[in-house]
This record gives C-alpha cells, structure tokens and sequence, in this order.
C-alpha cells in the first residue's frame, strides 16, 4: 500500500511539474510556414482621428508566403487580424475589429459599436518603425 502511495504521489508531482512547463510557454503561438525562407515584419506607426482626440496606433504586419497578418493594440485591448479579401487596398480583420489600409492611410472599424461600418476611424502613416 505505501508503494502504491508513493508512486500515485510522484505521478502527481511529475503532473504538476508538467503543468507548470506547459503553462509558461502557452502565451507563444507558432506558425509555421515551410514554403516561405523569408517571412516579414514590418512596423508602422499610425495616428488616428477619433473625433474626441487623437491617438497612436503601433501596428506590426507580419507576412509569410500566403499568410498575412496585422497585430495591434486599441482600446488596451491586443488585436490580431488576418488579411481578408478586399475591393482594393489591403484589409484585416480580427475580433471585432477591421483594420484596411489604402497607401498612407489606415481605417478601423468596431463592428460591436458600429456594425454598418458608418463611422470609421481615420489613421495616418506617421513613420515606418521597422
């Protein structure tokens, strides 16, 4: 009986150890992509015109053979969105965010507070970070 004690307790410390390894590496995702030897980062900074005031926007697309991405913070709230098909220029979305960029200019839409996409958020290119 105390064998099997001490097995079943060394299995649940080795489980918990385990967990602890699993969970200190779950905030990383990896994608990979086999076909593309070169993916990019590139970082643009944005202002955008919420009528209110004006705040900067850091966003940091990232691309690799088919897959793009956008990754941002709005609100305190981290944003990651997937190119989707657009009419022209290049668009993302994510959540509940859209975020089409056209040249210079970046427009972002909240399709929780606006769902009929009447009153986007104008940005402007400030500068290439990266």
């Amino acid at each position: 009986m105390k064998k099997v004690l001490l097995i079943l307790g060394s299995l649940a410390i080795l489980g918990v150890l385990l967990f602890k390894q699993i969970s200190v590496s779950a905030g990383s995702l990896i994608i990979e992509v086999p076909e593309d030897p070169n993916p990019t980062k590139t970082t643009v900074m944005y202002q955008c015109d919420t009528e209110t005031d004006k705040e900067k926007i850091a966003a940091t697309y990232l691309n690799a053979s088919m897959i793009s991405l956008v990754d941002f913070t709005w609100k305190g709230q981290r944003v990651i969105g997937a190119n989707v098909i657009a009419a022209s220029g290049v668009k993302f979305a994510g959540a509940q965010y859209i975020w089409w960029i056209k040249k210079d200019q970046a427009i972002l839409y909240n399709l929780i507070d606006d769902p009929t996409e009447e009153n986007p958020i104008r940005c402007e290119k400030i500068q290439d970070i990266q």
